[in-house]
């Protein structure tokens, strides 16, 4: 069964391997690129042996051989190099009149010397004695197998080191000039008489300073061309391998997201804490190397310190690894110890009561305070900071909550006002108040459920009636149609014609009551189609007053009408502020006393126009605005007249669908209806 591969994850781990490559690299090519000396040789290309550094670790070399032959003259125990020598340890052959000196010990640099003193008969070379090196000339011939060498004999130089010969001799800086001279003038040494062989093993054996800085120097000549284009691009491939890394951690094929173990959950502290142990380990292999003097030596050294180094880059993964996931997952906080007492320290405030909160919110404030007061008297500054520090949180504490509490006032007033679309977020207030906020919200929830519910009612309630008014008519219609048929046919007798008319003016009558029906259900529920323009309220007052002069007339009531002096526009649908006028005209024509007066007054304040229109009721008027404001109520209870108790509920319906209010105030039997829109 083929598993399902990762591909981030491989990417990921990839990117791992190369990435201590390429620093490493990188590293070393910065290093290459700033080293200080044998610039110049390097663009010459020039040999090592060439050089002036090669030239200065030579001369180095030859003064310290010099001095261990001086030290190693007395019989007593000598530390050379840190290495501890005795005179005894030497193995001494003799070479008709000159002892030799052999000191095999020694050969801890790849510098084979012999020195005689000329004075003593005494040879010294650090050769190990054996058949090829058992005398002078096979020691001489042992060094001059070797390409580089320098010899002293009788205060004249021979060697293959141009820069260390007679004529050049001088050329060193201050230190290693004075060094060589000594070297070029023995004599002048506590009346030394020496002659002195040296050479560089052509193999170079031994990891010294001359191994070292020819290994840095060719290395230099290979890379130093070619520094300008790749440390760049090993510059872009490490900032490349960062977000492939980063994307990587945290990714496997059984788990969408950032996958967590163990080592991700515990607290940050203590996995910094076990990653720099584990580090510790690491380092205590890299100082366990002791010195090298070999290349084998070397070697091994450079592979425990790999060792360490791994262990090391590991713990330093490790540890990466877990701060990436928890900020993938916003977890790095919560995982601090200071977020752990501070939950905590919350838990237990949470569970007192909000006295006791507030009482132990002001002991702290005032220890605060005295601290803060406290380092004022003896450090000033640092004081005053703490202090503003300190007025600071507070502030910051109490402004939440008095921000807080702002939002729920708001909330509590929109709700008063009929606004249900509130929704207080926990995170919006303080703790304290989260409780208040939810319950806020289910009220507001709750309200607004109720609402929608009762215009959901409203609604299914009008298209009931439209449906059923639908219904309706289209009989009412045949039977209207075939009593005017009827009426138009002679009839014989009184009696048949009376109940023609009568069932005339009843379906008339249902007719009417449908008709008006059907509209009142439009208007309630906004399915009217308004065509607003600017009308004239004078002009509009006029026409409806006219038309219904006559009936007025014929009830003997007289119409006051007041206007103001300039005309007053508003923005509405003629035909429906006609229809709201009509209404109320024709109420007036139905229920009003015989023989009283009119009242119509428009007037003008604050941008707004009011109609106002006053009677008095032919008819005890014993029931209150607000049901006479309903369907189907008539102010007169026998309900012989022909009203259909809708007139008032399509007046309203029809002024709030066009921006405007409609109210009713009855006063023992009189009637009033204000009506108001904004002017234009």
């Amino acid at each position: 069964m083929n598993k399902k591969v990762c591909l981030s994850r491989v990417l990921k781990n990839i990117s791992y391997i190369l990435f201590p490559i390429i620093l490493t690299i990188l590293v070393f090519l910065v290093f290459c690129a700033s080293y200080p000396i044998e610039r110049d040789a390097i663009k010459e290309r020039l040999n090592y042996y060439q050089t002036n550094l090669f030239a200065e670790n030579y001369a180095m070399e030859i003064f310290s051989t010099i001095e261990t032959v001086n030290i190693l003259r007395d019989d007593v125990t000598i530390s050379v190099d840190g290495y501890y020598y005795r005179d005894t340890e030497s193995i001494k052959e003799s070479d008709g009149d000159i002892t030799i000196n052999y000191y095999s010990h020694l050969r801890g640099t790849n510098l084979v010397w012999l020195i005689i003193d000329n004075d003593t008969k005494e040879a010294f070379t650090n050769l190990t004695y054996s058949i090829d090196t058992s005398n002078l000339d096979n020691i001489k011939n042992k060094i001059h197998e070797n390409e580089v060498y320098w010899e002293y004999e009788n205060e004249i130089i021979k060697t293959t080191v141009d820069k260390l010969n007679n004529d050049n001799i001088q050329y060193i800086n201050s230190g290693i000039k004075q060094q060589s001279v000594e070297v070029a003038d023995v004599n002048k040494k506590e009346d030394y008489n020496y002659t002195i062989y040296t050479a560089v093993l052509d193999d170079l054996e031994y990891f010294d300073n001359i191994y070292s800085d020819r290994l840095i120097y060719n290395t230099l000549k290979v890379v130093n061309r070619d520094l300008v284009f790749l440390i760049p691009i090993l510059v872009l491939m490490l900032i490349g391998l960062i977000p492939v890394i980063i994307i990587g951690i945290g990714r496997n094929n059984k788990t969408e997201g950032t996958a967590l173990n163990w080592y991700d959950k515990i607290l940050i502290e203590l996995a910094a804490l076990i990653a720099i142990f584990i580090g510790c380990i690491g380092t205590v292999f890299i100082v366990s190397v002791n010195s090298v003097s070999t290349l084998v030596s070397f070697i091994m050294a450079m592979s425990v310190i790999a060792v360490g180094l791994i262990i090391i880059y590991l713990s330093c993964i490790m540890l990466f690894e877990t701060i990436v996931k928890r900020i993938k997952t916003h977890t790095f906080v919560k995982t601090t110890i200071a977020y752990w007492l501070y939950i905590k320290i919350k838990e237990f405030i949470g569970d007192m009561k909000i006295t006791k909160k507030l009482v132990l919110y002001f002991i702290l404030f005032i220890i605060a305070n005295l601290i803060s007061f406290a380092i004022m008297w003896s450090d000033g500054f640092s004081g005053l900071v703490l202090t503003i520090i300190l007025y600071a949180i507070t502030y910051a504490y109490m402004a939440k909550r008095v921000k807080s509490y702002a939002k729920i006032n708001n909330a509590i007033d929109n709700l008063y006002k009929g606004n249900t679309d509130i929704q207080l977020k926990k995170e919006d207030v303080c703790k304290e108040m989260q409780n208040i906020a939810e319950k806020i919200n289910d009220i507001a929830g709750g309200l607004s459920n109720a609402i929608e519910e009762k215009l959901k009612s409203e609604r299914l309630k009008t298209e009931l009636i439209t449906n059923v008014s639908h219904d309706i008519k289209t009989p009412l219609t045949s039977i209207i149609n075939y009593v005017d048929l009827l009426k138009k046919e002679k009839t014989d007798g009184e009696k048949a014609e009376e109940y023609l008319n009568i069932l005339d003016n009843k379906s008339q009558r249902l007719k009417k009551l449908t008709e008006d029906l059907v509209e009142a259900s439009k208007a309630s529920a906004g399915a009217i189609k308004l065509n607003m323009e600017k009308l004239n309220v004078r002009e509009l007052i006029k026409q409806v007053s006219g038309e219904f002069e006559d009936k007025f007339k014929a009830h003997q009531l007289e119409e006051i009408i007041s206007f103001p002096e300039n005309d007053i526009y508003i923005m509405a649908d003629s035909r429906y502020m006609y229809r709201i006028l009509e209404n109320m005209y024709s109420n007036i024509s139905k229920y009003a006393m015989e023989g009283t007066r009119v009242y119509t007054d428009i007037t003008e304040k604050d941008n707004n126009v009011y109609i106002q229109i006053k009677n008095v009721s032919k008819q005890k008027l014993n029931i209150s605005a607000d049901e006479l404001m309903q369907r189907f109520v008539r102010g007169e209870a026998s309900r012989n007249t022909e009203g259909s108790g809708l007139g008032l509920s399509i007046a309203r319906s029809l002024t709030e669908l066009q921006q405007g209010t409609f109210n009713i105030y009855l006063d023992g039997d009189l009637f009033k209806v204000t009506i108001q829109f904004a002017t234009i």
